[in-house]
């Protein structure tokens, strides 16, 4: 497993989790984030990168205010965190744990591609699903109608993604909008925590067809380790998961979405239990799987996906572009 220096004596396994609630439960916790750090970012593994998911847990949450916290915690957290914009920043020689924050079925100002390159630009947005718990001017969730397309505004957003550096994540997605985004999204889609429905008979699981279906599309799959979705949240559990969803999808598909910071966790709740499932997916299927776990395949993902510094000065220039155009649009 690729490790990550930390100093002369001792190298950590490091890991990419495609899915924490990092900001919720830094508020959590009593402390702020030392006392999530020591749970969930460092320990016998070191996380390199975390999605950091940002989901509207009250009626009157807002994306932008709900970003705008998070671009503090960032400021206030320097010496441990640090926001991942290219493929540049991804391979730093910077041993703080890069973060990605997400939307998850938030509300957006709009669905037009300038709308989203804002997000991204001004407001550090890096990923966003359609859905969340519920329905949205997306598409319906995966606890709503199962058989429901996405929703005109859905369409649009999918291709107004297929124009901005945001990624598509389709966990909580409903069965005919998953199999709807993956027929028109052309870019790989990730479902960022998820695990196998004919395991765990849950909504929130991904079927076999879905599974092979993502493969094909060149997906990634983040497992997550809430005991609704694995029983005790056991590491024999996740094992069969691993598995399956690496039988299915490819052993390229499978990651780590282990969904910490806010859900009630079982047996893997932190690091250190995550150090014993990466060695037991070592032993059993082999140190390849084991390293494509719990790094290489987010790792290549990130690295295929995410704009070059050189893209990223083209993006700002094309935004500030458009930014003036519609000003003169305005005095005009």
């Amino acid at each position: 497993m690729r490790t990550l220096p930390t100093d002369r004596v001792r190298r950590k396994s490091i890991f990419i989790d495609l899915h924490q609630d990092l900001l919720f439960g830094v508020a959590q916790l009593a402390g702020g984030l030392p006392a999530y750090s020591a749970n969930y970012l460092a320990g016998s593994c070191q996380a390199a990168a975390v999605w950091s998911s940002l989901f509207p847990c009250l009626p009157e949450s807002s994306l932008l205010r709900e970003l705008e916290a998070h671009q503090e915690l960032l400021r206030s957290h320097t010496s441990a965190l640090r926001l991942i914009t290219t493929v540049e920043d991804l391979d730093a020689e910077d041993t703080r744990t890069g973060v990605l924050p997400h939307s998850e079925g938030f509300h957006l100002p709009g669905v037009e591609p300038d709308t989203l390159d804002v997000l991204w630009a001004e407001h550090s947005l890096r990923s966003l699903s359609l859905t969340w718990n519920h329905e949205t001017d997306y598409g319906y969730s995966c606890y709503g109608d199962g058989a429901a397309p996405l929703k005109p505004a859905g369409r649009r957003l999918l291709r107004a993604l297929e124009e901005s550096p945001l990624f598509l994540d389709l966990a909580h997605l409903n069965d005919a909008g998953f199999f709807e985004a993956l027929d028109s999204y052309a870019p790989p889609a990730l479902v960022t925590h998820s695990f196998c429905r004919a395991i765990e008979d849950h909504p929130r699981g991904l079927t076999d067809e879905q599974l092979r279906a993502l493969g094909e599309h060149d997906g990634l799959v983040g497992l997550a380790f809430d005991p609704d979705f694995l029983g005790r949240s056991s590491v024999d559990e996740a094992l069969r998961h691993v598995e399956r969803i690496a039988s299915l999808a490819g052993e390229d598909a499978v990651s780590i979405g282990s969904d910490w910071g806010s859900a009630r966790m079982g047996e893997l709740g932190d690091t250190a239990s995550l150090d014993g499932l990466i060695g037991a997916v070592s032993s059993t299927y082999g140190p390849g799987l084991a390293e494509k776990f719990a790094f290489a395949n987010a790792y290549d993902f990130l690295r295929a996906q995410l704009p070059s510094d050189e893209r990223r000065i083209e993006l700002f220039l094309e935004l500030g572009k458009c930014a003036h155009n519609h000003g003169d649009q305005q005095v005009g």
